[in-house]
């Protein structure tokens, strides 16, 4: 006989003897004066039974208020700028680069006196060839930043400089771009020549054409290519890594004149439109000359946006264009933000093919629609709810893209807390019955509530966590996901049960005049099915993990232990966690031709270097470093606040400002080939010269001839608002009520390159910053708020960003533990389980976060959302089986981990299975978040689910509690919190629950649910009974157990009372533990007793 045909047999016999049990009762007038639970929690549980559809118009009124108030009275979320918000705030380098940006803006404050005005500009010469048909609108170096461009490649990745291959991507960019109306009504120098509407592109084809003297890269010859190679080849050696502003300066004589030809066109082909590694190997004699890429630029500029975008929309994006020869491999147009839009709502498909998956999966397991379709409202809910309270309760005024992975971890958490209370709901209708529907709801709600609680509470911490995150990006989707895991935790409560309550009296009352069905006139549809699907999983389930489990425990605890160091090693050690090596934001797959652009060929030519000069440094006093501005709002910069404190007149500032600028002019960091901007100096050269100005006539006699140094204060205004109305000091700033000076600015050049690179950075910043801070505190008081920062420097402003990742990341993880471990004792109340669940937790991020770190994943802003998501989601598994385990009605640890497995592994692996399912779906979507956020959900939920299964219940069946051995005491508030404690609490008698098999029992939930499942909580029930008392096996008197075996003993057949006779003598005899358990518990002892004799040992 197997186990599952036993235990169903043990369960008919079961509700056989409450049957008997009850009628026998009934007839007698006898009633269950069993305690029953009292308090909050189980008046809760009597609202939803009685009051179910309360709740749930409840629940669909406050959603639908919520959200019309949310959606109608404010704006809707603007993503035309995904990258908004990727910026930290507050830190010390942001804070200063806002206040320089602040007072640069300014015009109520401060005023700068009227600056000499250089309207000189470089000559802008006109390429063409003497008698071409080839002409350019300028020199490409004017339009470099402005102008779209696209890379060709050949489609065999061969040689691009062949004339067939050079003719097809002249033939190509004609059919994409330069033929197309909008082009030819918006490029460049439109109008300018006669013989055509637009300028001819800056192509390598071009400008063969242009060098032999041709019409056009359509008729281009192999000998003309050839003379090309030749020309660039003498060319290069005069050209490699020079700009064209420093070959505008060289020396007369010093470029040949093929070199310079048509405005240095060669130059144009060797640092533009080839990459720099040609010119590299016609340096080192690579023969013969090949190129695998060459680039287009295009005469439209870039602000023509909506004609890119039409362009790009109807002829590139379809399909990127190849004719068998080339190909196009990369595109900026400079829409990559606008198209973004689209593109997150466009592959909410993905998810949308995810939640049909998730929702599929959901109806087979519960094997009810009602149900289903719930869960996907709760989801829907969640989210709704998120949004108002992030909208209008939290007034967040900026909702980033980010927020969309909240979709994806909804997905996940919502359906783990449907599968987990739908599966406790069957154990407990299982152990109960139907018939009291308050006490069913209590006692799912019980253990449903504990786990959902402590899951949501510590993932909601993990994203609350990062809220001490400076990224304004990180911070909202910290609140937004946050507030919408709670929510989803309070309809799982309240929406979820009132459903199920619903479904279940429905399923009564139709159900009511028929009789219970046997296995016999079950369908021989569902018997092959329970056979072939259900039987085996339920096997899996109740037999083969508590036995892998439980024999091969020693196994997990060490190679869980080896992946936890493993993965420290990896993380903290080699390779780590690195932080982002490029300053642009990706937010396409890294396939997409505009990703591909940025991220892979952009530096492969020599003019994306062209920004590797020397960083600037400036001096502010007068301004307060501070960002006053809406932290959690990109466009919010503040306002400038001057230091009141600030003056600058008395000869010991005059004193101290020279010597600081003779001493920074002699610091190793200062370039010194260039100029240090100090206004004393100059005031002082000026006040030193001739009492006739040079510039005007004037006689300025008070401010001249001075050399006793430093100037009497009086004398020092006098001559400083003098010489400043003559725009002497561009680098002083005066108040605009009353003059004074109210900013002092001193700039300099560091010899550090302006660079986007960590390292660079950090020597920059570590070296002078340091250096300036001790300077300026031994200033006199009123210059003793001076700071230094590299202005406009974008490198310095990435580097900030980098710093606030690595920083910020590490200690949310750390908070995040810390809560996690705080919950979790509070809840579950041992600290042996703690400890082990805090292992396995911190194990699971562990290697979760090292496989990132394999993958090659840098630090960015979403990656370090995700990792710090980490933490939360790793929660989850493990903490149901430490509540389950805690529940469990014995004492001992090995029984424990078997309850805790049987009663939770099935639901825990389907919705482990559902949430890698959310993940794997969006795994093809385009936007990059997505395909991110899928990884991450595949690999969490793989390795938490292997850790709580097997590494925590092996630490569990090893070193876990025994008895009440490390539990804690708890605040009797309320008796939820009492995890396997009996509740002290009685109410008024109720009738005996009956134990039957209804019709809402589905089909995988079922079966899951019964078998030895229902033999093996039964049994514990008893067997524990003596020391592990629960709301179950409340204390009857003994009159009450007396009539219930005398009432078993007259309605059994003989056999079953002789059997049930001599086992009672044999327990009078042996022990009187027998007895105590009688009077202790009653009818369900006996009813035990009755259900073990039934079944002979050993089947």
């Amino acid at each position: 006989m197997t186990s599952t045909h036993r235990a169903s047999m043990n369960g008919d016999c079961l509700r056989d003897s409450h049957e008997d049990a009850r009628r026998e009762n009934l007839k007698g007038g006898g009633i269950d004066t069993r305690p029953r639970p009292g308090g909050v929690c189980f008046m809760y549980s009597r609202i939803l039974a009685r009051f179910w559809y309360v709740i749930c118009l409840l629940v669909f009124l406050t959603v639908g208020a919520y959200t019309t108030l949310a959606l109608t009275a404010y704006e809707l979320p603007d993503f035309s700028n995904p990258s908004e918000g990727f910026e930290t705030r507050g830190t010390v380098i942001q804070s200063r680069l806002i206040s320089l940006s602040n007072l640069m803006k300014d015009e109520d404050q401060v005023m700068s006196l009227p600056l000499a005005v250089y309207n000189s500009q470089p000559r802008i010469k006109r390429q063409a060839g003497t008698d071409a048909g080839v002409q350019f609108c300028y020199s490409i170096e004017y339009w470099v930043d402005f102008v779209p461009v696209m890379v060709f490649e050949k489609v065999d990745g061969g040689n691009t400089l062949t004339t067939l291959a050079i003719k097809s991507v002249c033939t190509t960019e004609k059919q994409l771009v330069t033929n197309h109306p909008l082009f030819m009504s918006n490029c460049l120098c439109v109008g300018s020549y006669s013989d055509r509407a637009c300028p001819s592109t800056w192509s390598l084809g071009n400008y063969i054409a242009l060098f032999s003297n041709k019409s056009s890269c359509a008729d281009i010859t192999d000998d003309d290519v050839t003379s090309t190679m030749i020309i660039l080849e003498r060319c290069a050696p005069y050209l490699h890594n020079i700009t064209r502003l420093e070959l505008s300066s060289a020396a007369p004589g010093s470029i040949p004149a093929e070199c310079s030809q048509h405005d240095f066109a060669p130059h144009t082909v060797l640092y533009y439109l080839l990459p720099a590694v040609f010119t590299q190997d016609i340096l080192d004699g690579v023969t013969p000359l090949e190129s695998r890429i060459n680039a287009v630029f295009y005469p439209i500029h870039s602000q023509q946006k909506d004609a890119l975008e039409t362009i790009y929309t109807e002829n590139i994006m379809p399909v990127l264009y190849e004719d068998g020869i080339t190909t196009v491999k990369a595109v900026k147009f400079f829409i990559k933000f606008r198209l973004f839009s689209s593109s997150l709502f466009a592959d909410t498909l993905y998810m949308g093919i995810g939640i049909g998956l998730v929702f599929f999966l959901i109806w087979v397991y519960t094997g009810s629609f009602l149900v289903t379709l719930t869960a996907l409202f709760n989801m829907v809910f969640s989210l709704v709810l998120g949004y108002f309270f992030f909208t209008v309760v939290f007034s967040r005024p900026f909702f980033p893209f980010g927020n969309f992975m909240t979709v994806i971890l909804i997905i996940g958490v919502g359906a783990d807390d449907t599968f987990v209370f739908m599966d406790l709901w069957k154990q407990s209708r299982a152990k109960l019955g139907v018939e009291d529907l308050p006490l069913l709801v209590y006692e799912t709600l019980r253990h449903a509530s504990v786990t959902m609680f402590v899951t949501s509470v510590t993932t909601s911490a993990a994203l609350f966590a990062t809220v001490v995150s400076q990224t304004t990006v990180v911070k909202c989707f910290a609140v937004f996901a946050g507030t919408s895991i709670i929510m989803n935790l309070v309809l799982t409560l309240t929406l979820l049960p009132a459903v199920i309550v619903m479904q279940h009296r429905i399923t009564l009352c139709c159900c009511r005049s028929r009789k219970q069905r046997s296995t016999t006139t079950k369908s021989k549809c569902t018997i092959c099915l329970n056979n072939i699907l259900f039987k085996p999983i339920s096997v899996v389930f109740e037999r083969v993990i508590p036995f892998l489990v439980s024999k091969l425990r020693y196994l997990w605890i060490t190679l869980f232990t080896l992946l936890m160091i493993g993965g420290a090693y990896v993380i903290f050690f080699q390779p780590g966690f690195q932080l982002p090596s490029q300053a642009d934001f990706q937010f396409f797959a890294i396939s997409h031709p505009f990703e591909q652009y940025d991220f892979v060929y952009k530096k492969e030519f020599s003019f994306s270097e062209e920004d590797t000069y020397d960083a600037k440094g400036t001096i502010i006093w007068g301004v307060q470093a501070v960002d006053n501005g809406n932290h959690w709002e990109p466009g919010d910069s503040g306002t400038l606040i001057l230091d009141d404190s600030f003056q600058f007149y008395e000869t010991e500032h005059q004193t101290w400002m020279l010597n600081f600028c003779a001493e920074l002019r002699n610091q190793s960091f200062v370039n010194p080939d260039e100029p240090v901007r100090c206004f004393i100096e100059n005031f002082k050269d000026y006040m030193e010269m001739s009492c006739t100005n040079p510039r005007t006539g004037e006689d300025v006699s008070s401010c001249c001839n001075q050399f006793d140094f430093p100037y009497d204060p009086a004398l020092f205004d006098l001559c400083l608002y003098a010489f400043a109305k003559e725009d002497l000091f561009p680098d002083l700033f005066f108040g605009r009520n009353n003059s004074r000076l109210v900013v002092i600015n001193v700039t300099f050049t560091t010899t550090f390159p302006k660079s986007i690179l960590y390292s660079s950075n950090d020597e920059f910043w570590k070296s002078v910053n340091p250096w300036m801070e001790e300077k300026i505190s031994s200033a006199p008081d009123p210059l003793h708020n001076g700071w230094f920062i590299s202005g406009f420097n974008n490198g310095l402003k990435f580097y900030d960003l980098q710093q606030s990742l690595s920083s910020g990341t590490q200690i949310s993880m750390v908070i995040t533990l810390a809560i996690a471990s705080g919950v979790l004792l509070l809840v579950i109340q041992n600290v042996l389980i703690t400890i082990c669940a805090m292992v396995t937790i911190t194990s699971a991020v562990f290697v979760t976060v090292a496989s990132l770190v394999l993958l090659g994943w840098e630090l960015n802003i979403i990656e370090a959302t995700i990792v710090t998501l980490a933490v939360g989601l790793s929660v989850d598994f493990t903490i149901h089986y430490g509540v389950a385990f805690k529940l469990s009605p014995s004492s001992d640890r090995d029984q424990r981990t078997r309850y805790s497995l049987t009663t939770m592994a099935a639901a825990i692996t389907i919705a482990a299975l559902s949430t890698f399912i959310a993940g794997a779906i969006v795994l093809p979507a385009t936007v990059v978040v997505y395909y991110q956020f899928g990884v991450f959900l595949m690999l969490v939920v793989s390795i938490s689910w292997s850790h709580g299964t097997f590494f925590f219940q092996a630490l569990c069946i090893t070193i876990g509690p025994q008895g009440r051995c490390g539990d804690v005491p708890c605040l009797p508030c309320c008796e939820c919190c009492r995890l396997g404690e009996k509740p002290n609490n009685a109410v008024k008698p109720a009738r005996l629950s009956t134990v039957i098999h209804s019709y809402d029992n589905p089909p995988l939930a079922s079966h899951i649910v019964t078998g030895e499942r229902v033999q093996t909580i039964s049994r514990g029930l008893v067997l524990a009974a003596p020391r592990e008392e629960s709301i179950f096996l409340a204390q009857n008197n003994r009159d009450q157990a007396n009539s219930q075996n005398h009432q078993v003993q007259n309605g059994v057949s003989e056999r079953r009372t002789s059997h049930r006779n001599g086992s009672a003598n044999q327990g009078h005899n042996d022990s009187h533990e027998t007895q105590e358990q009688r009077d202790r518990y009653g009818y369900l002892y006996l009813n035990q007793i009755t259900l073990d004799r039934r079944v002979p040992t050993g089947q």
